[in-house]
Protein backbone atom coordinates (compact mmCIF):
# COMPACT_ATOMS: atom_id res chain seq x y z
CA UNK A 1 0.00 0.00 0.00
CA UNK A 2 2.66 2.57 0.88
CA UNK A 3 4.82 1.50 -2.58
CA UNK A 4 1.38 2.34 -4.55
CA UNK A 5 0.94 5.94 -2.42
CA UNK A 6 4.48 6.60 -3.03
CA UNK A 7 3.91 5.67 -6.93
CA UNK A 8 0.79 8.24 -7.14
CA UNK A 9 2.22 10.92 -4.96
CA UNK A 10 5.22 11.01 -7.73
CA UNK A 11 2.71 10.86 -10.65
CA UNK A 12 1.45 13.81 -8.91
CA UNK A 13 4.58 15.60 -8.49
CA UNK A 14 5.48 15.60 -12.37
CA UNK A 15 2.04 16.43 -13.41
CA UNK A 16 2.50 19.72 -11.79
CA UNK A 17 4.43 22.57 -12.80
CA UNK A 18 5.80 24.60 -9.87
CA UNK A 19 6.58 27.65 -11.47
CA UNK A 20 3.07 28.14 -13.00
CA UNK A 21 1.69 27.36 -9.74
CA UNK A 22 3.97 30.09 -8.07
CA UNK A 23 2.40 32.67 -10.61
CA UNK A 24 -0.94 32.09 -9.59
CA UNK A 25 -0.07 32.15 -5.91
CA UNK A 26 0.91 35.22 -5.17
CA UNK A 27 -0.29 36.75 -1.62
CA UNK A 28 -1.84 39.57 -3.96
CA UNK A 29 -3.65 37.05 -6.24
CA UNK A 30 -4.75 35.25 -3.13
CA UNK A 31 -6.06 37.70 -1.38
CA UNK A 32 -7.82 39.09 -4.64
CA UNK A 33 -9.53 35.73 -5.52
CA UNK A 34 -10.79 34.53 -2.62
CA UNK A 35 -11.70 38.12 -1.30
CA UNK A 36 -13.82 38.31 -4.57
CA UNK A 37 -15.30 35.04 -3.69
CA UNK A 38 -15.91 35.50 0.10
CA UNK A 39 -17.66 38.49 -1.02
CA UNK A 40 -19.96 36.90 -3.16
CA UNK A 41 -21.29 34.37 -1.13
CA UNK A 42 -21.82 36.90 2.06
CA UNK A 43 -23.57 38.80 -0.94
CA UNK A 44 -26.17 36.19 -1.65
CA UNK A 45 -26.57 35.63 2.26
CA UNK A 46 -27.32 38.78 3.29
CA UNK A 47 -27.53 41.42 0.89
CA UNK A 48 -31.52 41.55 1.21
CA UNK A 49 -32.45 41.21 -2.29
CA UNK A 50 -29.70 38.96 -3.27
CA UNK A 51 -31.12 36.75 -0.42
CA UNK A 52 -34.49 36.43 -1.16
CA UNK A 53 -33.57 35.46 -4.53
CA UNK A 54 -30.52 32.80 -3.20
CA UNK A 55 -31.82 31.54 -0.60
CA UNK A 56 -28.28 30.69 0.53
CA UNK A 57 -28.31 28.22 3.61
CA UNK A 58 -25.39 27.91 5.87
CA UNK A 59 -22.88 30.50 4.07
CA UNK A 60 -20.60 30.69 6.88
CA UNK A 61 -19.51 26.87 5.84
CA UNK A 62 -19.09 27.83 2.37
CA UNK A 63 -17.03 31.07 3.52
CA UNK A 64 -14.84 28.69 5.77
CA UNK A 65 -14.19 26.27 2.89
CA UNK A 66 -12.37 29.69 0.98
CA UNK A 67 -10.85 30.46 3.96
CA UNK A 68 -9.29 27.16 4.11
CA UNK A 69 -8.20 27.26 0.81
CA UNK A 70 -6.43 30.53 0.97
CA UNK A 71 -4.10 29.49 3.68
CA UNK A 72 -3.47 26.35 1.92
CA UNK A 73 -2.46 28.43 -1.00
CA UNK A 74 -0.32 30.72 0.89
CA UNK A 75 1.34 28.04 2.54
CA UNK A 76 2.18 26.76 -1.29
CA UNK A 77 3.55 29.50 -2.12
CA UNK A 78 5.65 29.75 0.85
CA UNK A 79 7.11 26.74 0.52
CA UNK A 80 7.62 27.78 -3.79
CA UNK A 81 5.27 25.16 -4.55
CA UNK A 82 7.53 22.82 -3.83
CA UNK A 83 8.65 20.03 -1.45
CA UNK A 84 6.26 17.74 0.45
CA UNK A 85 4.63 20.76 2.21
CA UNK A 86 4.33 22.90 -0.83
CA UNK A 87 3.12 20.42 -3.18
CA UNK A 88 0.76 18.62 -0.68
CA UNK A 89 -0.33 22.53 -0.49
CA UNK A 90 -1.10 23.53 -3.55
CA UNK A 91 -3.20 20.28 -4.44
CA UNK A 92 -5.53 21.41 -1.06
CA UNK A 93 -6.19 24.79 -1.91
CA UNK A 94 -7.98 23.68 -5.79
CA UNK A 95 -9.78 20.97 -3.72
CA UNK A 96 -11.29 23.18 -1.07
CA UNK A 97 -12.30 26.25 -3.65
CA UNK A 98 -14.05 23.66 -5.52
CA UNK A 99 -16.23 22.11 -1.87
CA UNK A 100 -17.21 25.89 -1.29
CA UNK A 101 -18.51 26.54 -4.89
CA UNK A 102 -19.96 23.31 -4.97
CA UNK A 103 -21.34 23.99 -1.18
CA UNK A 104 -22.69 26.78 -2.56
CA UNK A 105 -24.12 25.58 -5.48
CA UNK A 106 -26.09 23.06 -3.52
CA UNK A 107 -27.16 25.05 -0.65
CA UNK A 108 -28.95 27.69 -3.22
CA UNK A 109 -32.35 28.04 -4.93
CA UNK A 110 -32.48 26.86 -8.39
CA UNK A 111 -30.94 29.80 -10.60
CA UNK A 112 -28.50 30.99 -8.69
CA UNK A 113 -27.72 27.01 -7.81
CA UNK A 114 -27.00 26.69 -11.41
CA UNK A 115 -25.25 29.86 -11.97
CA UNK A 116 -23.16 28.96 -9.11
CA UNK A 117 -22.22 25.54 -10.70
CA UNK A 118 -20.92 26.94 -13.93
CA UNK A 119 -18.73 29.11 -12.11
CA UNK A 120 -17.82 26.16 -10.21
CA UNK A 121 -16.85 24.30 -13.91
CA UNK A 122 -15.23 27.28 -15.19
CA UNK A 123 -12.78 27.74 -12.28
CA UNK A 124 -12.10 23.56 -12.46
CA UNK A 125 -11.34 23.60 -16.27
CA UNK A 126 -9.02 27.39 -16.03
CA UNK A 127 -6.90 26.91 -13.14
CA UNK A 128 -6.64 22.49 -11.76
CA UNK A 129 -7.53 21.97 -15.57
CA UNK A 130 -4.36 24.18 -16.91
CA UNK A 131 -2.00 23.81 -14.46
CA UNK A 132 -2.09 20.29 -13.62
CA UNK A 133 -1.53 17.16 -15.74
CA UNK A 134 -4.00 14.32 -15.07
CA UNK A 135 -3.59 12.43 -12.02
CA UNK A 136 -4.97 10.32 -10.03
CA UNK A 137 -4.51 12.32 -6.75
CA UNK A 138 -5.79 15.39 -8.51
CA UNK A 139 -8.68 13.53 -9.57
CA UNK A 140 -9.37 12.17 -5.91
CA UNK A 141 -9.29 15.27 -3.84
CA UNK A 142 -11.09 17.50 -6.71
CA UNK A 143 -13.85 14.17 -7.03
CA UNK A 144 -14.28 13.56 -3.28
CA UNK A 145 -15.78 16.48 -1.39
CA UNK A 146 -17.95 16.77 -4.40
CA UNK A 147 -19.24 12.85 -4.52
CA UNK A 148 -19.72 13.50 -1.09
CA UNK A 149 -22.17 16.68 -1.13
CA UNK A 150 -24.61 14.92 -3.79
CA UNK A 151 -25.00 12.46 -1.68
CA UNK A 152 -25.40 14.66 1.57
CA UNK A 153 -27.13 17.55 -0.09
CA UNK A 154 -29.01 15.83 -2.82
CA UNK A 155 -29.32 18.50 -4.71
CA UNK A 156 -31.75 19.50 -7.64
CA UNK A 157 -30.78 17.48 -10.99
CA UNK A 158 -29.72 19.95 -13.23
CA UNK A 159 -26.88 21.13 -10.54
CA UNK A 160 -26.08 17.81 -10.00
CA UNK A 161 -25.64 16.94 -13.96
CA UNK A 162 -23.19 20.57 -13.99
CA UNK A 163 -21.61 19.69 -10.60
CA UNK A 164 -20.71 15.86 -12.19
CA UNK A 165 -19.73 17.50 -15.47
CA UNK A 166 -17.82 20.28 -13.80
CA UNK A 167 -15.23 17.35 -12.52
CA UNK A 168 -15.18 15.52 -15.81
CA UNK A 169 -14.19 18.41 -17.56
CA UNK A 170 -11.51 19.40 -15.51
CA UNK A 171 -10.28 15.86 -15.79
CA UNK A 172 -10.39 16.13 -19.89
CA UNK A 173 -8.54 19.67 -19.84
CA UNK A 174 -5.98 18.28 -17.03
CA UNK A 175 -5.33 15.19 -19.90
CA UNK A 176 -4.86 17.98 -22.86
CA UNK A 177 -2.55 19.71 -20.48
CA UNK A 178 -0.43 16.61 -19.76
CA UNK A 179 -0.61 15.72 -23.71
CA UNK A 180 0.61 19.57 -24.36
CA UNK A 181 3.35 19.02 -21.60
CA UNK A 182 4.67 15.39 -22.79
CA UNK A 183 5.35 17.30 -26.01
CA UNK A 184 6.85 20.53 -24.85
CA UNK A 185 9.10 17.63 -23.04
CA UNK A 186 10.05 16.61 -26.22
CA UNK A 187 10.92 19.26 -27.89
CA UNK A 188 13.31 20.68 -25.79
CA UNK A 189 14.71 17.11 -25.58
CA UNK A 190 15.08 17.93 -29.63
CA UNK A 191 16.66 20.90 -29.04
CA UNK A 192 18.71 19.28 -26.63
CA UNK A 193 19.78 16.99 -28.74
CA UNK A 194 20.77 19.51 -31.80
CA UNK A 195 22.22 22.01 -29.86
CA UNK A 196 25.19 19.27 -28.73
CA UNK A 197 25.29 17.70 -32.10
CA UNK A 198 25.88 21.14 -32.94
CA UNK A 199 27.99 21.56 -30.18
CA UNK A 200 30.10 18.64 -31.42
CA UNK A 201 30.52 19.41 -35.16
CA UNK A 202 32.19 22.23 -34.18
CA UNK A 203 34.33 21.33 -31.56
CA UNK A 204 35.50 18.87 -34.36
CA UNK A 205 35.84 21.91 -37.14
CA UNK A 206 37.72 23.48 -34.04
CA UNK A 207 40.29 20.49 -33.73
CA UNK A 208 40.60 20.13 -37.39
CA UNK A 209 41.24 23.89 -37.74
CA UNK A 210 43.94 23.52 -35.32
CA UNK A 211 45.35 20.41 -36.71
CA UNK A 212 45.70 22.00 -39.63
CA UNK A 213 47.70 25.31 -38.18
CA UNK A 214 49.83 22.90 -36.19
CA UNK A 215 50.32 20.98 -39.30
CA UNK A 216 50.99 24.21 -41.37
CA UNK A 217 53.39 25.94 -38.49
CA UNK A 218 55.33 23.07 -38.78
CA UNK A 219 55.53 23.15 -42.62
CA UNK A 220 56.90 26.53 -42.27
CA UNK A 221 59.54 26.15 -39.91
CA UNK A 222 61.01 22.88 -41.85
CA UNK A 223 60.84 25.65 -44.92
CA UNK A 224 62.55 27.99 -43.54
CA UNK A 225 65.09 25.63 -42.51
CA UNK A 226 65.72 24.30 -46.33
CA UNK A 227 65.43 28.30 -47.24
CA UNK A 228 67.91 28.60 -44.91
CA UNK A 229 70.40 25.92 -46.01
CA UNK A 230 69.85 26.73 -49.50
CA UNK A 231 71.02 30.42 -48.95
CA UNK A 232 74.18 29.04 -47.62
CA UNK A 233 74.86 26.67 -50.24
CA UNK A 234 74.68 29.48 -52.73
CA UNK A 235 76.41 31.83 -50.50
CA UNK A 236 79.27 29.23 -50.87
CA UNK A 237 78.92 28.63 -54.40
CA UNK A 238 79.27 32.09 -54.79
CA UNK A 239 82.20 32.56 -53.10
CA UNK A 240 83.96 30.15 -55.34
CA UNK A 241 86.47 31.03 -58.03
CA UNK A 242 86.87 30.62 -61.50
CA UNK A 243 83.41 30.63 -62.00
CA UNK A 244 82.45 31.28 -66.32
CA UNK A 245 79.89 34.14 -66.64
CA UNK A 246 76.72 31.94 -67.46
CA UNK A 247 77.53 29.98 -64.78
CA UNK A 248 77.83 33.17 -62.58
CA UNK A 249 75.00 34.80 -64.19
CA UNK A 250 72.25 31.76 -63.34
CA UNK A 251 73.50 31.68 -59.30
CA UNK A 252 72.96 35.27 -59.56
CA UNK A 253 69.05 34.94 -60.12
CA UNK A 254 69.23 31.83 -58.36
CA UNK A 255 70.07 33.88 -54.96
CA UNK A 256 67.54 36.75 -56.29
CA UNK A 257 64.54 34.20 -56.56
CA UNK A 258 65.86 32.08 -53.11
CA UNK A 259 65.75 36.05 -51.11
CA UNK A 260 62.22 37.00 -52.84
CA UNK A 261 60.94 32.92 -52.00
CA UNK A 262 62.34 33.68 -48.16
CA UNK A 263 61.09 37.35 -47.96
CA UNK A 264 57.44 36.03 -48.35
CA UNK A 265 58.05 33.45 -46.31
CA UNK A 266 58.46 35.36 -43.95
CA UNK A 267 55.89 37.93 -44.89
CA UNK A 268 53.43 34.82 -45.11
CA UNK A 269 54.58 34.00 -41.10
CA UNK A 270 54.28 37.40 -39.75
CA UNK A 271 51.06 37.72 -41.26
CA UNK A 272 49.92 34.81 -40.05
CA UNK A 273 51.02 36.00 -36.60
CA UNK A 274 49.39 39.21 -36.20
CA UNK A 275 46.10 37.36 -37.00
CA UNK A 276 46.39 35.17 -34.31
CA UNK A 277 46.91 38.12 -31.87
CA UNK A 278 43.14 38.44 -30.36
CA UNK A 279 42.10 42.51 -31.40
CA UNK A 280 39.24 44.29 -28.97
CA UNK A 281 38.79 47.71 -30.92
CA UNK A 282 36.18 48.54 -33.33
CA UNK A 283 35.73 49.64 -37.29
CA UNK A 284 34.05 51.82 -39.37
CA UNK A 285 31.86 49.81 -41.53
CA UNK A 286 32.72 51.79 -45.07
CA UNK A 287 36.41 51.39 -43.77
CA UNK A 288 36.28 47.02 -43.94
CA UNK A 289 33.93 47.57 -46.84
CA UNK A 290 36.68 49.37 -48.78
CA UNK A 291 39.73 47.26 -47.60
CA UNK A 292 37.76 44.10 -48.84
CA UNK A 293 36.72 45.34 -52.05
CA UNK A 294 40.31 46.68 -52.99
CA UNK A 295 41.52 43.58 -52.48
CA UNK A 296 39.14 41.74 -54.29
CA UNK A 297 40.62 40.59 -57.79
CA UNK A 298 37.22 39.13 -59.64
CA UNK A 299 33.64 40.85 -59.77
CA UNK A 300 32.80 44.24 -60.29
CA UNK A 301 31.59 45.64 -56.62
CA UNK A 302 29.23 48.02 -56.59
CA UNK A 303 28.83 49.65 -53.05
CA UNK A 304 25.60 51.40 -52.23
CA UNK A 305 26.46 53.12 -48.77
CA UNK A 306 23.93 54.92 -46.41
CA UNK A 307 23.75 58.17 -45.47
CA UNK A 308 25.31 57.59 -42.18
CA UNK A 309 28.31 55.09 -40.97
CA UNK A 310 28.12 52.64 -38.96
CA UNK A 311 30.89 51.65 -35.74
CA UNK A 312 31.17 48.05 -35.46
CA UNK A 313 32.68 46.52 -31.96
CA UNK A 314 35.32 43.85 -32.52
CA UNK A 315 38.20 43.11 -35.37
CA UNK A 316 37.81 44.36 -38.37
CA UNK A 317 39.91 41.39 -39.93
CA UNK A 318 37.08 39.38 -39.37
CA UNK A 319 34.56 41.84 -41.80
CA UNK A 320 36.96 41.75 -44.51
CA UNK A 321 37.44 37.47 -44.13
CA UNK A 322 33.76 37.31 -44.38
CA UNK A 323 33.82 40.06 -47.51
CA UNK A 324 36.73 38.64 -49.00
CA UNK A 325 34.83 34.56 -48.72
CA UNK A 326 31.68 36.36 -50.52
CA UNK A 327 33.20 38.01 -53.32
CA UNK A 328 34.80 34.54 -54.13
CA UNK A 329 32.18 32.74 -54.06
CA UNK A 330 30.25 34.84 -56.20
CA UNK A 331 33.02 35.06 -59.13
CA UNK A 332 33.20 31.29 -58.44
CA UNK A 333 29.20 31.52 -59.26
CA UNK A 334 29.81 33.23 -62.29
CA UNK A 335 28.66 36.29 -61.09
CA UNK A 336 30.33 39.83 -63.04
CA UNK A 337 28.85 42.18 -60.66
CA UNK A 338 28.35 42.13 -57.08
CA UNK A 339 26.47 44.39 -54.61
CA UNK A 340 26.86 45.74 -51.31
CA UNK A 341 24.43 47.84 -49.24
CA UNK A 342 23.91 48.83 -46.00
CA UNK A 343 21.42 50.11 -44.07
CA UNK A 344 20.06 50.87 -40.34
CA UNK A 345 18.20 48.23 -38.25
CA UNK A 346 14.19 49.87 -38.03
CA UNK A 347 16.39 49.30 -33.82
CA UNK A 348 18.42 51.68 -34.36
CA UNK A 349 21.20 49.18 -32.74
CA UNK A 350 22.12 47.30 -35.51
CA UNK A 351 23.34 47.45 -39.27
CA UNK A 352 22.01 45.06 -42.15
CA UNK A 353 24.43 44.45 -45.14
CA UNK A 354 23.28 42.62 -48.44
CA UNK A 355 25.88 41.26 -50.48
CA UNK A 356 24.28 40.19 -54.01
CA UNK A 357 25.59 38.86 -56.89
CA UNK A 358 24.18 38.31 -60.42
CA UNK A 359 25.79 34.65 -60.37
CA UNK A 360 23.26 31.02 -60.73
CA UNK A 361 21.68 31.59 -57.39
CA UNK A 362 21.76 28.50 -54.71
CA UNK A 363 18.75 25.95 -54.36
CA UNK A 364 16.22 26.69 -51.73
CA UNK A 365 16.69 23.13 -50.42
CA UNK A 366 19.99 23.98 -49.91
CA UNK A 367 19.96 27.07 -48.00
CA UNK A 368 19.51 25.69 -44.73
CA UNK A 369 22.58 23.40 -44.40
CA UNK A 370 24.86 25.74 -46.54
CA UNK A 371 26.60 27.64 -43.51
CA UNK A 372 27.34 24.21 -41.52
CA UNK A 373 30.83 22.59 -41.35
CA UNK A 374 31.92 20.37 -44.24
CA UNK A 375 28.52 20.87 -46.04
CA UNK A 376 28.21 19.96 -49.67
CA UNK A 377 30.62 21.85 -52.00
CA UNK A 378 29.76 22.11 -55.97
CA UNK A 379 32.87 23.52 -56.56
CA UNK A 380 35.91 20.99 -57.68
CA UNK A 381 38.52 20.16 -54.21
CA UNK A 382 36.07 22.76 -52.82
CA UNK A 383 36.16 21.59 -47.92
CA UNK A 384 32.81 22.93 -47.41
CA UNK A 385 34.11 25.40 -44.69
CA UNK A 386 34.16 28.59 -46.50
CA UNK A 387 30.85 29.70 -45.46
CA UNK A 388 31.00 27.73 -42.01
CA UNK A 389 33.43 30.18 -41.45
CA UNK A 390 31.76 32.87 -42.75
CA UNK A 391 28.72 32.19 -39.86
CA UNK A 392 31.19 31.79 -37.34
CA UNK A 393 33.46 35.44 -37.96
CA UNK A 394 29.94 37.39 -38.11
CA UNK A 395 29.01 35.42 -35.04
CA UNK A 396 32.04 36.25 -33.63
CA UNK A 397 31.29 39.84 -34.15
CA UNK A 398 27.58 39.57 -32.43
CA UNK A 399 25.76 39.20 -35.16
CA UNK A 400 23.88 36.73 -37.50
CA UNK A 401 23.84 36.10 -41.48
CA UNK A 402 21.71 34.44 -43.63
CA UNK A 403 20.90 33.70 -47.13
CA UNK A 404 17.96 34.55 -49.67
CA UNK A 405 17.63 35.44 -53.47
CA UNK A 406 19.14 38.53 -54.43
CA UNK A 407 17.24 41.57 -56.64
CA UNK A 408 19.84 41.36 -59.58
CA UNK A 409 19.14 37.06 -59.61
CA UNK A 410 21.89 35.58 -57.82
CA UNK A 411 22.45 35.33 -54.15
CA UNK A 412 22.07 37.45 -51.41
CA UNK A 413 23.91 36.92 -48.23
CA UNK A 414 21.89 38.86 -45.49
CA UNK A 415 24.15 40.21 -42.67
CA UNK A 416 23.27 41.90 -39.63
CA UNK A 417 25.60 43.28 -37.05
CA UNK A 418 25.49 45.36 -33.90
CA UNK A 419 26.61 48.83 -34.59
CA UNK A 420 26.54 52.48 -33.85
CA UNK A 421 25.58 54.98 -36.15
CA UNK A 422 28.00 57.84 -36.99
CA UNK A 423 26.74 60.78 -39.34
CA UNK A 424 28.93 60.37 -42.27
CA UNK A 425 31.21 63.96 -43.12
CA UNK A 426 29.18 66.69 -45.96
CA UNK A 427 32.19 66.04 -47.77
CA UNK A 428 31.98 61.99 -48.48
CA UNK A 429 29.52 60.66 -51.52
CA UNK A 430 26.14 59.24 -50.57
CA UNK A 431 25.52 57.80 -54.17
CA UNK A 432 26.36 54.16 -55.61
CA UNK A 433 30.07 53.77 -56.34
CA UNK A 434 31.38 51.37 -58.67
CA UNK A 435 34.94 50.39 -57.65
CA UNK A 436 35.91 48.02 -60.31
CA UNK A 437 38.19 44.85 -60.16
CA UNK A 438 41.86 45.68 -59.87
Amino acid sequence: MGNWFKARWRAYLESSDPDEAMAASTPSATLAAGGTLIAVLLGLAYVPALARLSQFRNAWEAVVLVLVGMTCTHVAWRHQCRGTVGSLATLLDNTFYSAALAFAAMNTEHDVGVALAIVHAMMLAAFPGQLYAFSFLLGLSIATPVVLLLVLLQPQLSIAIITICSVILMLVFSEVTRGRRVAKQREVRLEQALGAADRLADDSVQAALTTTLLTLGHFLHELRNYQTAISLSLEYVSLKAGLTEPVASALEEAQSAQRRQEALLNEVINDLRGRSRPVESSFLLADAVRNSVVENQGVDVIVNKADVDFEVAGNPEHLRIVLLNLLRNAEQAGARTVSIVWRPDTSGQEVQIMVHDDGQGIPEDRRQTLFESFALSDKPGGTGLGLYLVRRYIEVLGGQVRIDAGPLGGAAFIIRLPAHARPRPESAPRSSKRLPST
